[in-house]
């Protein structure tokens, strides 16, 4: 029996893309959830193989920008970069130009943890897919060229925060 996705959430009139963004977003969790149960096969946190991603797939930054990319504090990205450098996963580069500045590199050990684990998510996905025929195979690839068209899938925005219930 297929899941479904819950209702959707109070406060949302229903429409077709609220109700297609709901059953998108059970999904998309459901997905993910299956394909970080290949991350725990790093032996790193959640944390830590987010932010050697960055570096490994987007390229070097600088402490700040990591910790927008991340969206937590610069103090919490300094202490997960402790220990990726103590692992040998992370090095700090000094700008020639400008010595306050120090870039983050993900290291060759680094990179090839990140394509392993990349690889047994992108296979477990997979594994997800085998069943479906052609016909489905070729929705899904549809639906995700929309997904990708220009400002469909732009960089995360920090949105204003959440009221706290009274």
């Amino acid at each position: 029996m297929p899941r479904r996705a819950p209702p959707l959430p109070t406060g949302i009139q229903s429409s077709r893309p609220a109700e297609i963004a709901n059953r998108l977003h059970t999904h998309a969790i459901l997905l993910l959830r299956r394909a970080r149960l290949e991350d725990r096969r790093t032996g790193l946190t959640p944390e830590r193989l987010s932010l050697l991603s960055v570096l490994t797939f987007g390229g070097p930054r600088t402490v700040s920008e990591l910790a927008a990319a991340e969206m937590v504090s610069a103090p919490a990205i300094s202490r997960i970069l402790g220990a990726l450098q103590a692992d040998g996963l992370i090095r700090r580069v000094r700008s020639r130009r400008d010595r306050r500045l120090v870039q983050v590199h993900a290291t060759d050990l680094g990179k090839s943890l990140m394509e392993r684990g990349r690889l047994a998510r992108v296979n477990r996905i997979a594994e997800e897919l085998v069943d479906l025929n052609e016909a489905q195979l070729t929705i899904l690839e549809q639906a995700l060229s929309i997904l990708e068209l220009p400002n469909r899938a732009s960089e995360v925005s920090d949105p204003e925060p959440l009221e706290r219930p009274a």
